[in-house]
């Protein structure tokens, strides 16, 4: 049978001489006998090269807040407070310095008090401060796992060294009331009350300081130097111990114009009395003006709504009183009545009371002398309490 194959565009017929066919088959065998041009080649290799840089040059997005290589913002250690030094504590962010110097007077009084008895999770942010002759007194506040902190110290603003050790007043679930006020002499003074309760049981101390110079002083309850160890120690010696035995004895609350103090209750019996009625109302101290202080009011208004409140609550020193004022609609002039309007609230919780204290009074000329207290009536309260007292 004779076929023959098909032609096709694609193919590349042999020829019908032997001769030929080896000749073609030798020349496919052997490849090409010239070499390309020199141009082209080094065309061909520049395009390689550029390919190749192509593919190493891809663009690096810039580092953000947010890249994990850069420091976390708002974790304690990481942050940098400007270019020479970095944060030490979380701030809160409830209560943020508002400059940078009140940051690094800040970080400054947490380091010192840090390194006395190191934090565990704190969480810290600055009270007051008052400024004088390129000094800065601060008062920071610190949250922790177990305790509450109050620092006090003085830091030289140009420096932002301290210029002395700082007085450190731990308490369990601590609460912090301060006010700053003037003294008769003018000078700006920090009045605290830093309490807290374990086991139903108030424990706390208090104090009046201002900015001495470089240093900061007492001036209430004891007078002389309030850091914790000066060599040579500033002011009357022992002023850190005398402080110490003041407290070991009572309680304060702030109050008006200053606070109000406490004192052990000699009938008190551990494992027989509530932890709480270890206090007894003691007296009161007075550092500026308040119109509703006992030393605004006409005697004995003020401590007889003080007892008033703590016999209705059943809690000596749980309560502190906010205002004390007199309310004219409710007097009786006939019946030489006057009410005043108490506010209170508790030291360590959320409940607030408002009652209308009603006191007798007789007049002798001018003079309008009040008896003890009438009736009280409680019209306003937040907080669970017995019923109030019956009028006699």
């Amino acid at each position: 049978m004779n076929e023959t194959m098909p032609r096709t565009p694609f193919s590349t017929p042999l020829s019908r001489s032997a001769r030929e066919v080896e000749m073609r088959l030798n020349n496919i065998l052997s490849g090409p006998k010239k070499q390309p041009p020199i141009p082209f080649l080094v065309l061909v290799f520049a395009a390689c090269l550029l390919c190749g840089n192509l593919v190493s040059c891809q663009m690096k997005e810039p580092e953000g807040p947010d890249s994990p290589n850069q420091p976390d913002t708002s974790q304690s250690g990481d942050v940098s407070l400007s270019n020479y030094t970095a944060r030490a504590v979380s701030i809160d962010p409830d209560h943020p310095p508002q400059t940078e110097e009140e940051e690094w007077l800040l970080q400054a009084l947490f380091l010192a008090a840090n390194e006395q008895q190191g934090f565990q999770i704190p969480k810290a942010w600055l009270v007051h401060s008052i400024q004088k002759d390129g000094y800065v007194l601060g008062e920071a506040f610190v949250e922790d796992y177990l305790a509450n902190t109050l620092i006090l110290g003085v830091m030289d603003r140009e420096t932002h060294e301290l210029t002395g050790p700082v007085l450190r007043c731990d308490q369990h679930a601590g609460v912090l009331s301060t006010v700053a006020f003037q003294n008769y002499d003018g000078e700006d003074c920090l009045l605290y009350t830093f309490n807290g309760q374990m086991n139903g049981q108030y424990t706390g101390e208090a104090g009046v300081v201002r900015l001495d110079g470089s240093f900061m002083t007492w001036e209430w309850p004891v007078e002389g130097d309030a850091g914790l160890a000066n060599d040579p120690p500033v002011g009357p010696k022992g002023a850190f111990q005398a402080y110490q035995d003041y407290w070991n004895s009572r309680y304060a609350v702030m109050a008006p114009g200053g606070v109000d103090i406490y004192t052990v209750n000699p009938e008190f019996e551990w494992g027989q009395d509530e932890p709480w009625s270890i206090w007894q109302l003691e007296s009161g101290e007075t550092f500026y003006t308040d119109f509703s202080s006992a030393e605004q009011l006409p005697m004995p208004v003020y401590f007889q709504s003080l007892n008033w409140l703590i016999e209705t609550t059943n809690d000596p020193a749980g309560w502190r009183v906010l205002s004390l004022t007199l309310d004219e609609e409710k007097c009786d002039p006939e019946g030489m009545v006057d009410c005043y309007t108490l506010q209170a609230k508790e030291e360590f919780g959320s409940g607030e009371l408002t009652a209308d204290l009603f006191f007798p009074y007789e007049r002798e000329g001018r003079r309008q002398s009040y008896g003890d207290l009438h009736r009280g009536e409680i019209y306003k309260t937040y907080s669970t309490l017995p019923a109030p007292l019956d009028e006699p």
